[in-house]
């Protein structure tokens, strides 16, 4: 059983202060203790420890927030770089903004995935770390059941983003490189006649093209991998709900399947707890 110092321990931190005048504070009788001490361990000594330290905290990292973050710094980089380039910014331009947008997104949902944003009670439809993990442990036995699943998938399924590190990675320093490319590309031009600055890059149009496809589809897989997690975890609650409902039809007493089969009891119900 895990312990630390009652000085310095998990009790000190309650702050008991008090002399007991009148002995009304009771040692636990030897069967009380006993029974205590019998107990399988609730607490490991590491946690005991962080728990009087002052310590839970830390725990959890986001395993794709840097990959993630460099395809946000890239997009905001080329959304500056193309905004006033003439053959650019009706293409490259807009990609890149919808790009900032979801790379922004897709860190706020694996933070939350990842347990650095924890979960208090008012969003219920974005999937966190303790939500998930609880939901898709309760399908896990249920699809066990139905389906013979004997994989994580039930779990992992509203953790997908966090999954895939090396194709962020990758799109990532795509993203990357294509900045110095425009950046190195773009010539300005100063019309005496109209006063005028335009700004013009001397890529062809098939490397702009390359350019666009390839932000388009980062912005397509960030966002697929978000909405897929979101998806899987509503219909994981979904599941849940109706297994719930389905469920309070197990292990009836005498009375309730009395009143079920006389009375409030559908066809369809009656023929399912007493099939022919």
């Amino acid at each position: 059983m895990a312990q630390v110092n009652n000085a310095t321990g998990v009790f000190a931190t309650l702050g008991y202060n008090f002399t007991d005048p009148n002995n009304d504070v009771l040692a636990l009788s030897a069967d009380v203790q006993e029974h205590l001490n019998s107990t399988p361990a609730i607490i490991s000594t590491w946690q005991a420890q962080d728990i009087a330290n002052n310590s839970v905290n830390g725990y959890f990292q986001n395993p794709v927030a840097n990959s993630t973050q460099i395809v946000w710094n890239s997009a905001n980089s080329i959304i500056i770089l193309t905004a006033n380039v003439d053959n650019m910014n009706t293409v490259v331009y807009p990609v890149a903004i919808t790009l900032s947008s979801t790379a922004n997104s897709f860190i706020q949902h694996t933070n939350r995935l990842s347990g650095l944003t924890p979960f208090e009670g008012q969003d219920l439809v974005n999937p966190y770390y303790e939500m998930a993990m609880n939901y898709g442990k309760q399908v896990l036995y249920i699809v066990n059941q139905t389906d013979n699943i004997t994989n994580s998938s039930p779990i992992l399924g509203s953790f997908t983003s966090i999954l895939v590190n090396p194709q962020i990675r990758d799109y990532a320093n795509t993203a990357n490189s294509y900045i110095t490319l425009i950046a190195n590309s773009i010539t300005s031009t100063f019309d005496p006649f109209t006063g005028f600055t335009s700004n013009t890059s001397n890529l062809t149009v098939t490397q702009i093209n390359q350019i666009t496809s390839d932000l388009s589809n980062t912005n397509t897989y960030l966002s697929s991998r978000q909405s897929n997690d979101v998806t899987f975890y509503g219909n994981l609650q979904t599941t849940i709900n109706k297994y719930n409902t389905a469920r309070q039809f197990t292990g009836m007493g005498e009375t309730q399947t009395y009143l079920l089969e006389n009375f409030i009891g559908s066809p369809k119900l009656i023929s399912r707890i007493n099939p022919s």
